[in-house]
């Protein structure tokens, strides 16, 4: 298995816990630090990362990066969800002011919670690997 899908299992895993309780995600950001899970979660992340060959400062960034994106795509999964009433209203923009948002818009609303948060997965872990 590569580093990048063992890192999907992990960021899945992660997904499906929050998921289950998604009131927790504020608390993940501020008490990462005290959640044996959460360190045993970023413990194995970087030890896949540290695996595929990142170190340093690369090695920082790459799971802040992977951080960042989870919590802030669980948070807009359960808060801002794509078939929610956002997205309605921005479909009903003026398409002559915003014509790329109501474009973007209407197709959202039929891209799946899964679409969204694996194909967002997918393009940040590309950018990781080059």
């Amino acid at each position: 298995m590569s580093w990048q899908e063992r890192i999907e299992v992990l960021v899945r895993r992660l997904r499906d816990a929050v998921a289950a309780h998604p009131e927790i995600v504020p608390l993940t950001v501020t008490h990462r630090h005290r959640s044996l899970a959460g360190l045993r979660w970023s413990e194995s992340v970087l030890g896949v990362l540290t695996e595929a060959g990142f170190d340093g400062d690369q090695r920082v960034v790459a799971l802040r990066g992977l951080l960042g994106y989870v919590i802030g795509a669980i948070q807009l999964e359960h808060l801002g969800p794509l078939a929610g009433e956002g997205t309605v209203a921005i479909t009903e923009l003026p398409p002559d002011a915003f014509p790329h948002m109501t474009e973007t818009a209407r197709n959202a609303r039929k891209v799946s919670a899964d679409r969204e948060f694996l194909g967002g997965l997918a393009l940040l872990l590309r950018g990781l690997g080059t």
